[in-house]
C-alpha cells in the first residue's frame, strides 16, 4: 500500500475513537493499535504499531513498522522497520531501521543513529541532521541538511541550507524558483543539477485544463451509463423473479409517503451509523470494511427502490401498470430521469436524499410487516396464557 494511503487509513480508523476515549489500546497478532488524546507507546511492540491522537509518543522499541498520525509526533525509541508519520510537528530522534516517510508543518529528523533506508519528507520547515543510508527526497519551503546522504538528494522548494556535516555521495537535484548554491564540500559541481521553477502561464494552464476536461467527459458519461444499466439489470431481476416482493413494495409505497420518508430517514441513519459504532468499539475495527460494503449496497438498493416506487406512483396517475413489461419501462424511465435530476446543483442531492429515504422507508415497512406477521402467533399464545386472558 502507498505510504500516504496507509497514513490516511490509520487516521480515519482512529480519530473518531480518540474523540470519545482518552486512551484506547488493542494488541492483536503482535500489532499494537493505540488511539487517544495522548497516544503513548510505553512497552515494546512485537510487530507493527498503529497510533493516532493529539500527542503521539513512541518511547518503547518497535520490532516492525510504525504508523503514526496526530498533531505532535515524537519518536524517541528504535523502530526496526519503516516509519510513517503525518501531523503538524514531527520529531524523529530514535533509530529507524528502514525508510522514513513524514509529512507535517515542521519535520525534524535528528537521530544520533543513521536512517538505514530512504528519507521522504514534506513540510513547511524540514531539518535533517541524521545520516541517511539511502536517498533523500525533501519537499519544503525551507530545508536544512546537516548530515551525510549516502544516495541521491532531490529537493523541491524555495530555500535549501547546508550545515557543517552536510555531504551527498550521489547526485544532487535542486528544483527551486532561483539558483541555490551547493558547496563543493557537499557535492562536486558535476554531480549537481538545477531546474528552475517558473510561475505558470495561467492562460495556457486554463486551456490545458479545459482540454483535459473535454477529453475526459466521455469516460464520465460511460461510467454514468454503466451505473444506470447496472441499476436497471438489478431492478429487472427483482421484478421478474420476486413478483410478491415487488407487489408488497408497490403497495407499501402507495400509502402514507411522508411516513415512509420519515421512517426511511431513521433507517438510513441507522445503516450509516453502523460504521462509527464499529470503530468506537475498537474490536469492531476489523469489521469496518464489511460494514462499508453493506452500507454501499443498502444505499444502492434503497435508491433503486425509491426511484422505482416514485416512478410507479407518477405512472399510475396516467395509465395502468399491470405487466412486467410496463414495470420495466417505468423503471428504466425513472432511473434516467432521477439520474438527470440528481445532477442539478444544490437541489439534486436533496432530491436524491428524499428518494433514498423513501426507498429505505418502504423496505423497512415490508421487513417489519413480515416480522410482525411471523411473531403474531407467538404473541397471541403468550397473551392467552396470562391471568387476564383466563
Amino acid at each position: 500500500m502507498h505510504p500516504v494511503a496507509r497514513l490516511l487509513a490509520v487516521s480515519l480508523l482512529f480519530l473518531p475513537a480518540q474523540a470519545l476515549a482518552q486512551d484506547g489500546r488493542l494488541t492483536f497478532g503482535g500489532d499494537q493499535f493505540t488511539a487517544g488524546q495522548s497516544a503513548q507507546i510505553d512497552a515494546a511492540v512485537a510487530r507493527d504499531v498503529f497510533a493516532a491522537g493529539y500527542d503521539v509518543v513512541v518511547r518503547a522499541p518497535v520490532s516492525g513498522d510504525a504508523h503514526l498520525a496526530g498533531f505532535n509526533i515524537t519518536q524517541s525509541a528504535d523502530v526496526a522497520g519503516d516509519l510513517y508519520a503525518a501531523g503538524f510537528s514531527i520529531s524523529v530522534t530514535g533509530k529507524v531501521g528502514g525508510d522514513v516517510t513524514a509529512m507535517g508543518n515542521t519535520v525534524s529528523v535528528a537521530s544520533s543513529q543513521p536512517v538505514a533506508g530512504n528519507l521522504r519528507v514534506a513540510g513547511q520547515t524540514v531539518t535533517v541532521s541524521s545520516e541517511i543510508g539511502g536517498a533523500a527526497l525533501i519537499t519544503a519551503q525551507t530545508a536544512t541538511l546537516a548530515s551525510a546522504v549516502k544516495g541521491d538528494l532531490s529537493f523541491v522548494g524555495e530555500n535549501l541550507a547546508f550545515g557543517p556535516g552536510a555531504r551527498v555521495d550521489g547526485t544532487v537535484t535542486v528544483r527551486a524558483p532561483r539558483q541555490i548554491a551547493v558547496p563543493v564540500s557537499v557535492a562536486a559541481a558535476d554531480r549537481v543539477k538545477f531546474e528552475q521553477l517558473v510561475a505558470p502561464d495561467y492562460a495556457s494552464e486554463a486551456g490545458k485544463t479545459a482540454e483535459h476536461a473535454v477529453r475526459n467527459i466521455w469516460p464520465a458519461v460511460w461510467g454514468i451509463g454503466l451505473w444506470w444499466l447496472l441499476l436497471l439489470v438489478v431492478g429487472v431481476v427483482v421484478i421478474t423473479l420476486l413478483p410478491q416482493l415487488t407487489q408488497s413494495l408497490q403497495s407499501t409505497g402507495a400509502t402514507r409517503p411522508f411516513r415512509r420518508i420519515g421512517a426511511g430517514l431513521v433507517t438510513f441513519a441507522a445503516v450509516v451509523g453502523l460504521v462509527p459504532v464499529l470503530v468506537l468499539t475498537i474490536f469492531g475495527i476489523f469489521l469496518v470494511p464489511f460494514a462499508l460494503v453493506f452500507v454501499v449496497l443498502a444505499c444502492a438498493l434503497a435508491h433503486l427502490t425509491g426511484t422505482y416506487l416514485l416512478g410507479v406512483r407518477i405512472a399510475l396517475a396516467l395509465t395502468s401498470v399491470d405487466s412486467n413489461v410496463k414495470r420495466v419501462g417505468v423503471l428504466a424511465a425513472s432511473i434516467v430521469v432521477m439520474g438527470l435530476l440528481g445532477m442539478i446543483p444544490v437541489i439534486g442531492w436533496l432530491l436524491t436524499l428524499v428518494v433514498l429515504c423513501f426507498g429505505f422507508g418502504a423496505i423497512a415497512a415490508v421487513i417489519m410487516g413480515r416480522l410482525a406477521a411471523s411473531d403474531r402467533p407467538a404473541i397471541a399464545a403468550a397473551v392467552a396464557q396470562t391471568p387476564e386472558a383466563v
